[in-house]
């Protein structure tokens, strides 16, 4: 077959994966992996909030569109399959971190201030320190880390990937009209969180 790869849809990419010999499934998934990579790391490193946690994962979740790609349904965008597999890892990294706080070797220890369960030198900058040396990035980083799974990974898929809506609501198995709420009230904590960090960073 002349068409390239680089001429096929993603979905084109995976239904050819279907039946096809290991070798040729491998060059495939890594034509998925060559388009998409950078973005699922991305997406999976604002849930888990590690970024050597979230390259592995997002390697593991293009082992497994590998593994599982007889079972794709080629009813719907690849991404939003492939955004449910990363969704999955990332989530079942959270809890498992949440099983399992422990010191690391350089003597830090989880906050436990947020569900990121985010490993911070003792010694870190408050919020409104960070917020004061223009650091803002960091505060909402903070602030989306403190959001509940429900609201923080609609918020990434939503306002940081701006997946649409439906795709949200399919990733996450939920009605659109959920997504809407969700992401409503996450961005109401998020600006109350916000607007109060940079309130004490003006103050102070």
């Amino acid at each position: 077959m002349s068409t390239g790869l680089a001429e096929l849809t993603d979905e084109q990419l995976i239904v050819s994966c279907r039946g096809a010999e290991d070798a040729r499934a491998r060059v495939l998934v890594g034509e998925l992996a060559r388009r998409h990579f950078e973005r699922v790391t991305g997406f999976i490193h604002a849930l888990v909030d590690d970024a050597a946690v979230a390259q592995d994962l997002a390697q593991e979740a293009f082992v497994r569109v590998y593994a599982h790609r007889d079972a794709y349904r080629d009813i719907g965008r690849f991404s939003t399959w492939m955004f449910t597999i990363a969704r999955n890892l990332a989530l079942n990294e959270v809890r498992n971190r949440r099983l399992r706080p422990a010191l690391t070797l350089d003597g830090t220890r989880p906050t436990g201030s947020g569900p990121m369960g985010a490993v911070v030198p003792a010694d870190a900058p408050a919020p409104a320190d960070e917020a004061a040396r223009g650091d803002l990035r960091a505060a909402v980083r903070r602030a989306i880390e403190a959001l509940d799974e429900h609201h923080r990974v609609v918020v990434v898929l939503c306002d940081i990937e701006e997946r649409p809506y439906a795709e949200a609501a399919e990733v996450l198995g939920v009605p659109v009209g959920t997504i809407r709420s969700r992401l409503s009230r996450a961005r109401e904590q998020l600006e109350r969180r916000l607007r109060g960090v940079l309130g004490e960073g003006q103050h102070g």
